[in-house]
């Protein structure tokens, strides 16, 4: 077995609240930011506990234009500056890259968690769907890679960047 096949699979083990399926009636706000950087603060104090921020991340929902953490209970809405992930970690197993989120969660680009350009700060950035339309914004560090790795694909006639992951592409540039 293959470390990418590995990371399929405890990907795959790992189960995720069925977020989804919660239609709760008791429906408010918490005061809970996510900033431009995927740090959490409640009631303004950094939230500390990676443990918790992984809770609550597991449980996060979007509708509508707002972010939601869900439980059977509750839908109470948060505030994200940007998105509630980010990428800051990518390796390339096997010609696929498995990303690494700020709130530890691996992701294999591809068909399920496609990449598409967005504008940030004035600049057409890479973001990866993690789950039910949450998106996660490449760091710096992580960008430059995947310009770096598709500059030395590109040809010299390349206006666009592209890089591929399994069967899937995804364009780096605008």
């Amino acid at each position: 077995m293959t470390r990418l096949d590995e990371i399929a699979e405890q990907i795959s083990a790992k189960q995720q609240p069925p977020v989804h399926l919660w239609k709760p009636n008791n429906v408010g706000t918490i005061d809970i930011k996510i900033d431009s950087n995927g740090f959490w603060f409640h009631e303004g104090e950094p939230i500390l506990r990676d443990k918790l921020v992984g809770l609550f991340a597991s449980i996060l929902w979007f509708e509508d234009g707002q972010h939601f953490l869900v439980t059977p209970a509750e839908k109470l809405a948060i505030e994200v500056a940007d998105t509630p992930y980010l990428i800051h970690q990518m390796e390339k197993l096997d010609d696929t890259w498995v990303a690494v989120t700020n709130t530890h969660e691996q992701i294999i680009i591809g068909d399920q968690h496609p990449v598409t350009l967005r504008e940030y700060q004035g600049q057409w950035l890479p973001y990866v769907n993690v789950r039910y339309n949450l998106w996660a914004r490449l760091n710096r560090s992580v960008y430059f890679q995947w310009v770096t790795e598709a500059m030395d694909v590109a040809d010299d006639e390349a206006k666009e960047l592209w890089l591929q992951s399994g069967d899937y592409r995804f364009r780096l540039s605008s």
